[in-house]
């Protein structure tokens, strides 16, 4: 189970309009609107929840092969601990409860989920390409003979060739930044 996200905020700032009548009532439940209207930083937490619930949403789809689907109110964020650059909370949904990891820059927001496989994550302009030579190096795959592939509910998955690999991973994109989570430890 692995699922991240990251949030160019100088883009975020630029296309969405969180303080609009209604916006934050569609995507946060009535305690997550109070914690980013008493917050220091309104701005930067409803970000922050939204990444939370989106690493969440990427680790779910991916677990329980569901299609896509949007409904954030499903995804509840709770215990949130913010420290200097850092912050650690959880997100339920339905009846399962998922530990979050985020970090925080002034530029850009990055937060995964993982499961105790966890064995890297790195935040690039090309993530998807150091994510296959990370791949490459640890299998002894030649780089070439790798490629990353959408399946029917458009989860990636890395293929050698055409054959699915089995990796637990997640990759995203916003802006300027990309980033992967990727389990290295397959038996």
């Amino acid at each position: 189970m692995i699922g991240n996200d990251v949030i160019d905020l100088n883009l975020a700032r630029l296309q969405s309009n969180w303080e609009r009548r209604g916006y934050l009532q569609k995507l946060f439940t009535e305690e997550e609107q109070e914690f980013i209207k008493k917050s220091n930083n309104q701005e930067l937490n409803v970000w922050f929840l939204w990444s939370m619930k989106e690493s969440v949403y990427k680790a779910v789809q991916r677990q329980y092969k569901l299609h896509r689907f949007y409904d954030p109110k499903q995804f509840v964020c709770s215990q949130v601990q913010l420290t200097s650059g850092k912050a650690r909370g959880e997100v339920s949904f339905k009846d399962e409860t998922f530990k979050t990891t985020s970090e925080l820059f002034p530029d850009k927001i990055l937060s995964y989920t993982v499961n105790s496989e966890f064995s890297h994550f790195s935040e690039e302009k090309n993530a998807s390409s150091l994510l296959l030579q990370k791949v490459s190096e640890h299998y002894l795959i030649p780089l070439d003979s790798l490629n990353i592939s959408k399946n029917g509910q458009g989860i990636p998955f890395i293929t050698y060739h055409g054959d699915n690999l089995q990796i637990p991973f997640s990759l995203s994109h916003h802006g300027n930044y990309s980033a992967y989570a990727l389990s290295l430890n397959m038996s």
